[in-house]
């Protein structure tokens, strides 16, 4: 059975990833020093970037409140240090949320392995009929991309 429901889920992932990428209708673009590490169809893509720093774009089907994305957010244990309500690109309403958190390291070999405490940059925008949710993460105390900072800041209309 476990044969069967993968096989399912493979090829499930196949034809989604066929449908274009979460960053097709918006501005957002990864930095050059950020690697494209995983796509799911139009729904997520994640790069890797230095430091185990980790970007990550998702795009839901649909518009949902910006709070609801914010605790929707699975972050073990999650110490919030700044939720604000912003404007980007000009007039379009955001949530961003400054967090630390606990988070398995990027390129974990396994599910549960490796969970480190990390800065997580969050940001929850509605745009184009869907609700889109940028994190940045990256290793607690490591300084600041600001490429990547700014990427989770730009998730407009295209």
């Amino acid at each position: 059975m476990k044969s069967v429901c993968r096989t399912v889920v493979l090829a499930v992932a196949a034809v989604l990833a066929g449908c274009g990428s979460a960053t097709d209708s918006t501005t957002f673009k990864a930095p050059a020093n950020f690697t494209a590490a995983a796509s799911v169809g139009p729904f997520m893509q994640m790069w890797k970037g230095p430091q185990e720093s980790a970007l990550m774009l998702m795009a839901l089907p649909t518009k949902i409140d910006l709070d609801k994305a914010v605790t929707s957010s699975d972050i073990k244990d999650a110490q919030i240090k700044k939720e604000t309500t912003i404007s980007i690109c000009g007039n379009q309403p955001a949530v961003y949320v400054s967090m630390i958190g606990e988070h398995e390291a990027f390129g974990s070999p396994s599910p549960g392995g490796a969970v480190q405490k990390r800065q997580i940059d969050f940001l929850a925008t509605n745009t184009n009929g869907k609700t889109y949710m940028a994190m940045y993460i990256r290793p607690l105390g490591t300084p600041e991309d600001p490429g990547a900072e700014s990427a989770i800041h730009d998730v407009c209309s295209k």
